[in-house]
């Protein structure tokens, strides 16, 4: 038996290798890229998606438990969980046990069907209530009589393959639990089976599987496979189906097609990855169209063995070193997503930053045209004031003043001075008004009418009555007239003065006041003007910052990819460095052995190494 160990722990060894000259390029790569490659000490498959899609029954399945015990099995996984909530509670690796019996955890207590379901309820409540945090994988051991006794197509049950809970959990606890758990195994998996029904592909949209680890899955197409489930059961679906036999390439066509009908648009290397199956009671519910069940069957057949064989291939350590050799691939995609990316929101960016400079383009002209408005109101305002000053310092009744004209003693004569005299005064008033309405561009002085001029009414009346017209018998009376005259003219240039200092005063409050109406508004306009170019200034200045970042990030990221594409090349230059290594180790234990029987194993071992590195440098291939 030491020597059958011996043998055992070379051989299980033969790839060490290897993996540390995979990990001497994941810890060289860049951060940004180490995600899709970091992996768990063991190799992983884990089986992630939403509540009630299958994923139990589905590992099941690959596990080998044959058609009769998946129901048997479900209903005591679900520990007295009701339909339509997810069958298991936290993650669970399963095994077959040596007998009839379940075996939960690391106790060795057998239980049959009842007290395993009754345990699996406890365990439910306790992660339900937030009381159990420590198990993050629970291993269930199944009993013996579910598994297929020839063996059958099953996966190894040594294949660390695990059930994750389903992600849209309604209890906040069991939440928490289920990202807690995806977060630390499924982001490290090796393989990771995207689970659910084939009528709501939308779960496959980056945001609906809720873990960052999985939004760029369908990049590594190595790495990933969809399960879907319920595909054949649709009556549409049997409808296109029995118009004619269908091919398992025309299955996955119609369901890629039926896939880039969503809001996100699938890569064609998405195709190859789906695995439209059906299994448990929806398998058994095609019973009732046997033709259409036994054209289903055969279809679903062939998918469950290439579905197997594809899980073995890539969950194996050759399919862990696969992912570097492909790397480039997932370079070049992830390249050319970020430049899809990038050209779409730097085009947006460019929109929004011309929309947003014509408009404060739109504000900077009001606010010009704001500013010579402001420069207007100031020229009012000095012209205002300019004939302010001009009218205080004017004399307004010597303007109205006229000296009356030497006559002949005649009554036509004095008449005639106080028709000038009253017309001379009128047209003053008139040319006052006209003055005014010139300087200050405005016609409300000019529209008035001049004051009266009754004082002159008694001198009219007067004159009117004399029969002659001259004074020939007494100059005395023609001086009396005269006087009287000069006292009416006096009279009425008071009138006139009077009315037209009132009326000016008024004008001058008009315009004081509508000038300090103007001002207000005008400066009520400039500070809702200012704090909006200010806006605009600053949502330019967000936009091109904006721009600015977009455009530093792709160049830097253009650098980390130049830098990781450069690195990927070297991952074939460390596994023969590494190969080297080893065969020169094997060589140098093999020409100093401790015994006998290890130079033999290290022969045996030595043939082993060297067909190993074939295999590796064929990992293009598988």
């Amino acid at each position: 038996m030491h020597k059958v160990a011996m043998w055992l722990e070379k051989y299980s060894n033969r790839y060490r290798w290897a993996y540390d000259a995979y990990q001497r390029f994941i810890d060289e790569l860049d951060p940004s890229l180490a995600g899709d490659f970091n992996r768990a000490s063991h190799v992983t498959v884990a089986v992630y998606g939403a509540t009630q899609v299958g994923k139990t029954t589905l590992i099941l399945d690959l596990l080998g438990v044959t058609g009769k015990s998946l129901e048997r099995a479900t209903s005591v996984l679900r520990g007295e969980q009701r339909m339509g909530k997810s069958s298991t509670a936290c993650a669970i690796r399963y095994g077959r046990s040596n007998d009839d019996y379940w075996y939960i955890g690391d106790h060795d207590d057998a239980l049959d069907d009842e007290s395993a379901r009754v345990q699996f309820s406890a365990i439910r409540t306790e992660l339900e209530e937030g009381r159990e945090q420590s198990v993050d994988v629970l291993s269930v051991r199944l009993p013996s009589m579910f598994f297929e006794q020839r063996g059958g197509d099953a996966l190894s049950l040594d294949l660390r393959i695990l059930d994750i809970p389903g992600i849209n959990a309604v209890n906040e606890a069991e939440q928490a639990q289920v990202a807690r758990v995806a977060e630390k195994y499924v982001a490290t998996a090796d393989l990771i089976l995207l689970v659910g029904r084939a009528d709501d592909l939308g779960f496959l949209h980056p945001s609906r599987l809720k873990l960052a680890a999985l939004s760029e899955w369908m990049l590594q197409p190595n790495r990933y496979r969809v399960v879907l489930s319920y595909t054949f059961s649709p009556a549409s679906f049997k409808a296109w189906f029995g118009q004619d036999e269908r091919t398992l390439a025309q299955v996955r066509a119609k369901l890629y097609q039926e896939l880039g009908t969503h809001d996100y648009k699938p890569s064609k290397s998405v195709e190859s990855m789906l695995y439209p199956l059906e299994f448990g009671d929806s398998l058994q519910s095609l019973g009732a169209t046997p033709e259409y069940h036994l054209a289903a069957v055969k279809l679903i057949q062939q998918l469950r063995r290439e579905l197997l064989a594809s899980i073995t291939e890539s969950a194996s350590p050759y399919g862990r070193l696969a992912s570097a050799f492909k790397m480039k691939t997932l370079i070049d995609a992830k390249l050319e997503r970020e430049q899809v990316h990038y050209e779409k929101h730097r085009k947006e960016l460019e929109v929004d930053l011309q929309i947003a400079l014509d408009e404060l383009e739109q504000v900077e002209g009001l606010l010009s045209n704001c500013q010579k408005e402001s420069r207007a109101l100031d020229h009012h305002k000095r012209r205002l004031c300019r004939y302010l000053k001009l009218y205080q310092g004017s004399d307004v009744r010597r303007f109205f003043t006229q000296p009356l004209p030497s006559t002949t003693e005649s009554v036509s004569a004095l008449k005639l001075v106080a028709m000038q005299f009253e017309n001379g005064i009128q047209a003053k008033w008139k040319m006052m008004c006209e003055r005014h309405a010139h300087r200050q561009a405005h016609v409300r002085l000019a529209e008035l009418s001049p004051p009266t001029t009754s004082a002159l009414s008694s001198f009219y009346q007067k004159i009117n009555r004399y029969l002659t017209d001259g004074y020939w018998w007494s100059s005395e009376n023609f001086r009396t007239d005269r006087s009287m005259l000069q006292g009416a003219v006096e009279k009425v240039v008071d009138t006139y003065a009077e009315a037209a200092t009132l009326e000016i005063q008024k004008y001058f409050e008009y315009q004081v006041s509508g000038l300090k109406r103007k001002y207000s508004d005008y400066k009520r306009r400039l500070v809702v003007m200012e704090i909006t170019l200010a806006e605009r200034q600053q949502r330019v200045e967000g936009i091109q910052g904006k721009r600015h970042y977009l455009e530093q990030a792709h160049a830097q990221f253009k650098t980390r990819i130049q830098f990781s594409m450069e690195h990927s090349q070297k991952f074939e230059q460390y596994i023969l460095e590494a190969f080297l290594a080893e065969l020169n180790r094997a060589r140098e234990v093999l020409r100093r052995p401790a015994n006998a029987t290890e130079q033999i194993y290290d022969m045996f071992y030595l043939r082993v190494l060297l067909g190993e590195l074939d295999k590796m440098l064929e990992g293009n291939k598988f």
